[in-house]
């Protein structure tokens, strides 16, 4: 089955109940359960033998210098799928996109692995320099935090071309919630997804504190923003750098992408954080929440036309990038008071002022829009960026 078409499929799932039930409570964003006699029609108009078309040669060999307990562990690729089930996630609208393959063992309903496939030589250079970082993370003392860490399984390869091998951690990804109907309007789910945010990075940093150093922008913002940056903006952007590098913070570990997209949540807490290409083992504290902020917020406005109202924000009219991010700073109404106190707590956690807060999102906005891979994207983040300072009273 192959959802939502067989021209451009972004889910291809094989037709077995236990996977047919993981696709539809933790990837489609509707509420469930859906009509019994959706999934056979389903079935019937996408069926399609997807997989060998989007993924040719699914067994993968061992490379050479790879970790041998690891490639005995999991037996081979192909070995496993041969009796198993599989999940293939083909959603990136990026240029250097990466197939997700989720691997469920026989019988189970829920994946045991996961396998980041790159499509083009820039996405293998991804997932490299994510299980390089991913494994430096791990090998610090996360304690609390450790759980919701993926474990590197080994690097295989596949038409020539690395694929990391990690385990697939448990919980529904915080985005499937978040686009179904309702639920970033009311007040209980949205507060609980931020406190299940804030609880995991707490846990995060506390257990990787390390030496205090200046905070700053991001290494490499300025670079790649200094020509898509009309000449008010990028002074705004300097002056925002030299904010920032007045205040200290101790150093913590990264995620770097920090998004709803990237949180898997099961009974209101976190349960698992994928993709970490963009990890640090000592960074700028305030990143990982203020991406939070900034992502979460990304949406909201989204299903609504511009110039009306959005539902559950009574303060919010849908407008162009960086609307419901502006509202979320200096709005009025329960998002924009949550948004607050969610910042201010990670502020005083690290013995920050609360004036850091507005700069750290702005910071983070702008690191967004220099790191996006897609071009529509970036250049949506970067007018968000500009209308943001350049409408804004700076403090």
């Amino acid at each position: 089955m192959a959802l939502p078409s067989r021209a451009h499929p972004i889910v291809v799932a094989e037709d077995r109940a236990p996977v047919l039930s993981y696709v539809r409570e933790s990837l489609l964003a509707v509420p469930p359960p859906l009509p019994a006699w959706l999934y056979p029609t389903a079935r019937a108009a996408l069926s399609v033998p997807a997989l060998p078309r989007r993924l040719p040669g699914v067994a993968l060999s061992t490379p050479e210098g790879a970790d041998v307990t690891a490639d005995a562990a999991l037996g081979g690729i192909g070995r496993l799928t041969a009796t198993g089930a599989v999940v293939l996630l083909d959603h990136s609208h990026d240029p250097a996109a990466r197939l997700i393959l989720l691997v469920f063992p026989p019988g189970s309903r829920r994946p045991a692995l996961a396998v980041k496939v790159p499509v083009t030589a820039s996405a293998a250079q991804g997932v490299l320099r994510e299980a390089q970082r991913l494994r430096a993370v791990l090998d610090l003392p996360l304690r609390a935090a450790r759980p919701a860490v993926p474990t590197v399984m080994g690097l295989l390869r596949h038409e020539g071309r690395p694929a990391l091998v990690t385990t697939a951690l448990p919980g529904t990804p915080m985005l499937v919630a978040y686009h179904r109907p309702g639920h970033h309007a009311r007040h209980g789910p949205v507060c609980a997804d931020f406190a299940a945010a804030a609880r995991w990075l707490a846990a995060l940093q506390s257990a990787t504190t390390g030496t205090v150093a200046p905070l700053g922008l991001a290494p490499g913002v300025t670079e790649a923003l200094e020509n898509r940056l009309d000449r008010p903006a990028r002074a705004r952007l300097h002056a925002l750098g030299r904010r920032l590098r007045e205040y200290a913070a101790p150093r913590t570990a990264v995620h770097g992408d920090f998004w709803p997209g990237n949180v898997l949540v099961s009974g209101g807490r976190v349960t698992g954080v994928i993709d970490w290409e963009r990890a640090r083992r000592a960074g700028g504290p305030l990143a990982d929440p203020a991406r939070f902020v900034v992502a979460y917020s990304e949406y909201l406005d989204r299903r609504t036309r511009p110039g009306h109202r959005v539902p559950g924000h009574p303060g919010l009219v849908a407008g162009p990038p960086g609307t419901a991010l502006a509202y979320a700073l200096h709005g009025t109404g329960w998002y924009p008071h949550l948004v607050g106190a969610f910042l201010t707590a990670a502020l005083r956690r690290l013995g920050l002022p609360a004036a850091c807060g507005r700069d750290a999102v702005l910071a983070e906005l702008a690191a967004v829009a220099a790191e996006a891979e897609d071009p529509g994207f970036a250049q949506a983040q970067t007018e968000a960026f500009t209308r943001l300072v350049l409408t804004e009273e700076a403090p």
